[in-house]
C-alpha cells in the first residue's frame, strides 16, 4: 500500500475534521479548523483510553499561519487503569493584544497513582513484585495509589520590549485540589474475574504512611495556589514543532502558606532550555534537545508536588515526571522524585512524506530520541521506623544515578499544530521499569 493510501487510512479512522474559509494553498490557512479523535489509545502509564477530544483553531486571515490566533482543546476519557480525565485548554496569542494567554482547567482521577518512593535508586524497584506470574507476586497495584486532581491554571506571556521580540516575561497561577489515599482494591475487583482479583494488601504507600516517611498532614492530600514569575527567550520558527532557533523559560515557582492548607510555604527554580536544528535545505530533518532542571529554593514541598513541573504551555494534561510519556519514555511514571531534578531530551525528527488531502496539509514523521534523568537534590525523609528485616528491600542508601531511556516513535499531523503521535520507550536499567508505547497528541517539547 502506497503512503497517500496509508495515510487516507489512518486519517479516515482518527481525524474526522471541518474547515471554512481557506486558501486553495498548501502552506497557508484562513478561517476555521479542527481535529476530532475518538480517544482510543494506549498508554503504559494508564491502560487503553476510550472517549473523545478536539481541539478547535481559528487563523484568522491565515497571516500567522502555522501560528493560529486561538486554540480551544476539550477532552473528556476514561482508562482501563481506571482514570477519568476531563480537561477545557485555551491558548491565544491575540486575545489580550500583545500577551500570549492559555487557561486550564482540568479534572483528572487516577485509581492507580505510580508512586515509588523517593530519590531515584535510593528507592528500590522490585519488578517482581508486580508479576502475577512470578513466586515473589505481591500485587499489580503495589507500587500505586489513589490520587484525585483538580487544576486551574493561567498563564501570561509578553515581550519586554517590542524590538526584541524574542524576550518575554512570563506570570501565572495554578490552584490545585489533590485527593489522596490507598490504592482503592474493591473498586479494581469489581472489574475483574475472581481469579484475577488483586490481593487485600498494603502497598508502598501504606507502608510509608506506617513508618512516617510520608507525613500525615500530607497523606490524604490538599489544596494549594502558587505564583509564578519569569523570563522567556524564544526564537523558534514554528511553535508546534520549530525546526530552527531556541526556547528556554527560567521559572521562580512560589506557594505561600496562606494559599496553601499546609502550613510550610516552598519556593522553586524552574529551567527548560530547548533547542532546535535544521538538518538540510528542505528543513525536514532536524535535531532537538531539551534539558529541565528543578531546584528547590526554600521551604517544604508537599510530596505528591514533587513531581509537578512548572511550565508556560501543557502539552497534556499534566506537567509531572520523571518518568513516562512526556519526560522520560520507556521508564516507570513518576520513578524518579526529588526536591531537585536533571532532564534531558535529544531526539532527530524526520519529516518523511507531505502531501494535501481535502485541501488540508498532512505530513508523516518519524523520531527517534533518548531520554536521561537524574536526582540532583534529595528529599528529605526518615527512615528510622523502617523494620530492618525489610529495609534493604526498600532502599539502597545510594546517591542516584542517570536513568537512561531511548526509542522512537511516528508522528501523523494535520496543519501543522494538530500531531498525532505514537512513541516506544526502553528502559536501559530493570530498575527503572522495561519499555512503554504512548499514543498522545503533540511532540514531546
Amino acid at each position: 500500500m502506497n503512503p497517500k493510501k496509508i495515510l487516507c487510512f489512518i486519517l479516515f479512522c482518527t481525524l474526522p475534521f471541518a474547515s471554512f474559509s481557506q486558501k486553495d494553498s498548501t502552506y497557508i490557512k484562513e478561517g476555521f479548523t479542527f481535529g476530532l479523535l475518538p480517544a482510543i489509545s494506549y498508554s503504559a502509564d494508564l491502560g487503553f483510553q476510550y472517549g473523545g477530544l478536539t481541539n478547535l483553531y481559528w487563523y484568522g486571515d491565515g497571516s500567522n499561519y502555522p501560528d493560529y490566533n486561538h486554540s480551544l482543546y476539550l477532552e473528556y476519557s476514561e482508562y482501563t487503569a481506571g482514570s477519568t480525565l476531563m480537561r477545557l485548554y485555551y491558548d491565544s496569542p491575540v486575545i489580550i493584544p500583545g500577551i500570549r494567554t492559555t487557561a486550564d482547567i482540568t479534572y483528572f482521577r487516577d485509581l492507580a497513582m505510580d508512586f515509588y518512593g523517593f530519590n531515584g535508586r535510593d528507592a528500590v524497584y522490585n519488578q517482581d513484585w508486580e508479576d502475577d506470574s512470578s513466586p515473589h507476586y505481591k500485587s499489580s497495584v503495589f507500587y500505586r495509589h489513589h490520587r484525585e486532581m483538580f487544576r486551574i491554571m493561567t498563564n501570561f506571556k509578553g515581550h519586554l520590549n517590542t524590538n526584541k521580540p524574542e524576550w518575554e516575561w512570563m506570570a501565572g497561577l495554578v490552584y490545585f485540589d489533590f485527593t489522596i489515599g490507598s490504592v482503592d482494591i474493591d473498586r479494581l475487583n469489581k472489574r475483574k474475574d475472581d481469579d484475577e482479583k488483586l490481593p487485600e494488601i498494603d502497598g508502598i504507600y501504606d507502608k510509608y504512611l506506617d513508618w512516617n516517611i510520608i507525613d500525615e498532614d500530607e497523606a490524604e492530600g490538599g489544596r494549594h495556589a502558587y505564583l509564578k514569575l519569569g523570563l522567556s527567550y524564544d526564537t523558534r520558527d514554528i511553535t508546534a514543532n520549530a525546526t530552527k532557533g531556541i526556547w528556554t523559560e527560567l521559572f521562580v515557582a512560589h506557594m505561600p502558606s496562606f494559599l496553601s492548607s499546609q502550613t510550610d510555604s516552598y519556593t522553586r527554580l524552574n529551567l527548560f532550555h530547548r533547542q532546535y536544528f535544521a538538518l538540510n535545505k528542505s528543513r525536514n530533518l532536524t535535531f532537538v534537545y531539551r534539558i529541565g532542571y528543578q531546584h528547590k529554593l526554600s521551604g517544604t514541598i508537599p510530596f505528591y508536588l514533587l513531581p509537578h513541573m512548572s511550565t508556560s504551555i501543557l502539552t497534556s494534561a499534566t506537567s509531572q515526571g520523571l518518568g513516562g510519556s512526556k519526560t522520560l519514555r520507556g521508564i516507570n511514571r513518576n520513578r524518579i522524585v526529588g526536591n531537585g531534578s536533571l532532564l534531558t531530551n535529544l531526539e532527530f525528527r524526520w519529516k518523511m512524506w507531505r502531501t494535501k488531502l481535502f485541501k488540508q496539509d498532512f505530513y508523516l514523521g518519524t523520531n527517534y530520541f533518548a531520554d536521561m534523568g537524574l536526582i540532583t537534590q534529595d528529599y528529605k525523609i526518615d527512615k528510622s521506623m523502617v523494620p530492618a528485616d525489610e529495609y534493604d528491600l526498600y532502599f539502597n542508601d545510594t546517591n542516584d544515578r542517570p536513568h537512561i531511556s531511548y526509542g522512537m516513535g511516528l508522528k501523523a499531523a494535520l496543519n501543522e499544530n494538530f500531531v498525532l503521535s505514537a512513541d516506544y520507550g526502553i528502559a536501559v536499567s530493570k530498575q527503572d521499569g522495561t519499555s512503554g508505547l504512548y499514543i498522545t497528541l503533540n511532540y514531546l517539547f
